[in-house]
């Protein structure tokens, strides 16, 4: 069976290996930074690494004279760690943290990250970006930090005008929160008005914080002026919550609700306004997963376990897996071929919508639709902003309801968000536990809500979907050729171009290629095992899945602790 969700393919190792789509000037240069380097060596062999990288506060001598250069890059030695916390540990970092403030240009980007054939233990792994603070226990909060996280540990440049720059495979962890997270207090700072950036195969582990702090750090963040179309790529990463303070269900430690019924977490992933295409990533066990005013591209990732934040204040009660607030003006908003489950909070996913948005090829399940009495729920919720189209459009194709944990609003005002304004349209989804479109969605809206069936809905009941193979611990997928989805869908060829840029729909391939290409920037190539698309003729199947005989892989599991 293939599947056009690429989810259960893609991080069977997230170590992604970006591919530039054009050759390095004869002029560029390699150079290496290990532990065991000087800053004094000449940095351009194995042999004679540095021991910081420039922006580093600590490069000194001959790091620090280097101006990097479009084309240049900068190697870390793998299983290598650079702190940012204990000043007495080598590599220190220095303080403040390190600024990337160096771009690349187009054709001629410059690469900040790894040679996975180079590392300083029996194989590779990631060079660690360390805050020096212990991990969590397991039990409650800890009395203080050892270093407190204050500044961006990582920021690509502090003015947001980087552009042409991969940083890719890095580890960050042991960063520990005591107040009020500002702007700055974050892992990775990249800015608004960076453009043409990608980051890539990072993984987010093991932050804690003090039962006093706030809960709005983020393990990325991207605000400021600029753009909202900067072609900005996050690909291949694992923001993973689950080593760092969270807490089951009527747990003390949650403070929003007493003993939450719902449990709690702690930590955001992403948070700002220009987060353009985040793709082929699994973000987990955080209290907010993604809230940006830039949502143009989701696609192929794994959202988990959201909870609500541990901490009290209106700041904090308000987690999502996506709270999409806008993206650039007449741009559409793509949501396709992600996995959305096991979320425990007031509500998933918010878009706010200008001219249209399509969802298609996603897996939801075991998501909460209740608000608990305190805020509006719904699983996915549709609003327009101020400077929207005079009417919206949203297009549901093709996706795969696993129980009736996901309803869809389109909803009434709710400042910055103006009211939901035009017509949705439904076709090939599969829906189980329903037993009409009339149950799936909600018009709340004070404005015009028309709702559309194009037709090849299926609908099953819960007992029937699972008696035929359709069950959680294969995503839904079909596991038979006389499953109920197998051949029963309306053929939307002739819709795919005005679906995504570059068809997805039916092809099953990413967009980013395309948008980064026509762009002339970098090309982020993923190392999927190639889809079979839907068919160009012919009926297709409903749902997310096209069935091809083959089981799809178990999803990515083990992602705890270690991800190489």
């Amino acid at each position: 069976m293939n599947r056009l969700i690429r989810f259960s393919l893609l991080i069977a190792s997230v170590s992604l290996m970006i591919t530039l789509s054009m050759s390095r000037t004869a002029s560029a240069t390699t150079y290496y930074i290990a532990a065991n380097g000087s800053d004094s060596n000449s940095g351009t062999s194995k042999t004679s690494p540095w021991l910081h990288a420039p922006g580093m506060p600590s490069c000194t001598a001959t790091c620090a004279s280097k101006n990097p250069q479009p084309g240049d890059q900068f190697i870390f030695r793998g299983g290598d760690t650079w702190h940012f916390g204990d000043s007495s540990s080598s590599p220190f970092v220095g303080s403040g943290g390190w600024t990337w403030n160096w771009s690349g240009s187009d054709g001629n980007p410059i690469y900040v990250g790894v040679d996975q054939t180079w590392y300083s233990s029996g194989s590779f792994s990631r060079p660690i970006l360390s805050g020096d603070n212990p991990l969590w226990s397991g039990k409650g909060f800890p009395a203080s930090c050892a270093h407190a996280n204050s500044n961006s540990q990582v920021s690509m440049s502090a003015g947001g005008t980087l552009s042409y720059v991969t940083l890719d495979n890095f580890e960050f962890s042991g960063f520990c929160w005591t107040g009020q997270a500002s702007i700055n207090g974050t892992m990775l700072n990249a800015p608004g008005g960076d453009m043409n950036i990608i980051v890539s195969n990072l993984y987010f582990h093991g932050w804690t914080m003090t039962s006093s702090a706030s809960d709005n750090f983020a393990s990325i963040q991207s605000y400021g002026g600029g753009p909202a179309a900067d072609f900005n790529q996050f690909v291949g990463l694992v923001i993973d919550g689950s080593d760092s303070p969270h807490f089951a269900a009527g747990d003390a430690n949650c403070q929003w609700f007493a003993n939450d019924p719902a449990g709690c977490a702690s930590g955001q992933g992403f948070n700002g306004t220009h987060v353009y295409d985040i793709h082929q990533s699994i973000i987990r066990y955080v209290s907010n997963m993604d809230v940006d005013g830039n949502c143009h591209t989701r696609h192929d990732n794994l959202y988990e376990y959201l909870y609500d934040s541990f901490a009290s204040g209106s700041l904090q009660q308000h987690p999502n897996v996506m709270n999409c607030l806008g993206g650039a003006t007449n741009d559409p908003l793509y949501f396709y071929n992600n996995i959305l489950r096991h979320t425990f909070v007031t509500e998933d996913i918010y878009f706010a919508v200008r001219t249209s948005v399509y969802v298609f090829n996603n897996v939801f399940y075991d998501n909460m639709n209740s608000g608990l009495g305190v805020l509006p729920g719904g699983c996915i919720r549709f609003n327009s902003v101020s400077n929207s189209a005079s009417s919206q459009t949203a297009y549901i194709a093709n996706n795969t309801f696993g129980d009736t944990s996901c309803d869809l609003k389109f909803e009434v005002a709710n400042s910055p968000l103006t009211p939901w304004n035009g017509t949705g349209y439904f076709q090939n989804n599969h829906l189980i536990g329903y037993t009409n479109l009339a149950g799936v969605y909600i018009c709340n809206t004070e404005q015009t809500c028309k709702i559309t069936d194009n037709g090849n809905e299926l609908y099953q009941s819960i007992s029937a979907a699972n008696g035929q193979g359709y069950t959680a611990s294969d995503n839904y997928a079909p596991t038979s050729a006389n499953g109920s989805t197998v051949g029963v869908g309306g053929n939307l060829t002739s819709s795919c171009p005005t679906f995504s840029s570059d068809s997805a729909l039916c092809s099953g391939t990413s967009d980013a290629s395309t948008e980064e290409a026509g762009n002339g920037g970098q090309i982020a190539v993923n190392p999927a095992i190639p889809l079979v698309p839907r068919p160009s003729s012919g009926a297709w199947d409903v749902g997310a899945y096209e069935f091809g005989g083959v089981q799809p892989p178990a999803p990515p599991t083990g992602l705890s602790v270690v991800v190489q």
